[in-house]
């Protein structure tokens, strides 16, 4: 009797030894489980207090000043989403128009607000938002030049004109499609080159965004100069470009954005530069990622 308790005390202390040992393998198991789990990139920002945002100059769109300081519609807008997604603070990340999202993809950057416009093959390449500001393209000009083109397809036949169009641009695109020869485009880097090179004849035609074009007719108001709204272009909408590996972050981007035109935050900015807040609620991500043309 007495060896029998022996054994069976052995046997029940061995059992308690290998429920203890599994118990403390699975709390272990477990803990190093969550410590593996990546923080989503909202976490990552909220955690880091800013957002790094791809910036080019491209008033009213993006205004950067002689002290590096930021304004404009975009990065106000951009930075009113941020901030009630839990991210503060806004560092601006300067880059020429052509390598924003070189940078957005190469990591330089979270997100890019400078009026880069919903087009299908950029949505091959970046995860845009809804849209968040629309225009219409325009061709600026000297007012005492001889030619008067108020399209694409007049440019392309007058075959005397030089266009400027910024580089990397939707401008572009849409002077080649209506037939424009591509020895007679240059590209642009920002406005005020743009203009030096139209003041001086180096270009004839400065096709870019109407409220761009606006903002450079107020700025060189003593030149005597012509805006026109190109016939056959469509609207165009811009929204803020993500990496394709953050679509999460631009679904959550795009829940606030909701919010902000739905409390009237959204209105307000865009009316504060001049812009129309009512042209982007009437089009959607996917009909600009389709190709579809909006008159």
């Amino acid at each position: 009797m007495g060896s029998m308790s022996n054994r069976l005390r052995k046997i029940y202390a061995v059992t308690v030894l290998f429920m203890a040992f599994s118990v403390g393998a699975v709390h272990a198991a477990q803990a190093q489980t969550t410590a593996q789990v990546p923080l989503s990139r909202l976490a990552q920002l909220q955690q880091r207090g800013y957002v790094r945002i791809g910036l080019s100059n491209e008033p009213p769109w993006t205004v950067i000043d002689a002290d590096g300081r930021v304004g404009g519609v975009g990065p106000e807008l951009t930075h009113a989403v941020f901030q009630r997604m839990g991210v503060p603070e806004m560092q601006g990340v300067l880059s020429t128009f052509g390598g924003l999202i070189p940078g957005l993809l190469a990591d330089r950057s979270d997100a890019i607000s400078s009026g880069l416009f919903i087009q299908p093959g950029r949505c091959q390449a970046v995860a845009f938002s809804e849209p968040d500001l629309c225009d219409r393209e325009a061709l600026l000009m000297l007012a005492n030049g001889h030619s008067n083109p108020r399209s694409y397809h007049d440019l392309a036949k007058d075959h005397a004109l030089q266009i400027g169009v910024p580089a990397g641009g939707s401008e572009e695109h849409a002077a080649l499609a209506a037939g424009v020869p591509a020895n007679r485009l240059v590209p642009i880097s920002d406005g005020p080159s743009g203009m030096i090179m139209l003041l001086s004849g180096r270009i004839q035609v400065y096709s870019l965004p109407a409220s761009s074009a606006q903002h450079l007719v107020d700025l060189w108001h003593e030149q005597k100069l012509t805006l026109v709204k190109v016939e056959d272009a469509p609207v165009m909408c811009a929204g803020i470009a993500f990496s394709p590996r953050a679509v999460a972050l631009r679904d959550a981007y795009d829940h606030v954005l909701a919010q902000l035109k739905a409390d009237g935050t959204y209105d307000r900015i865009l009316l504060a530069h001049g812009f129309d807040p009512t042209l982007a609620r009437e089009h959607t991500r996917k009909e600009f990622c389709a190709g579809k043309e909006v008159q």
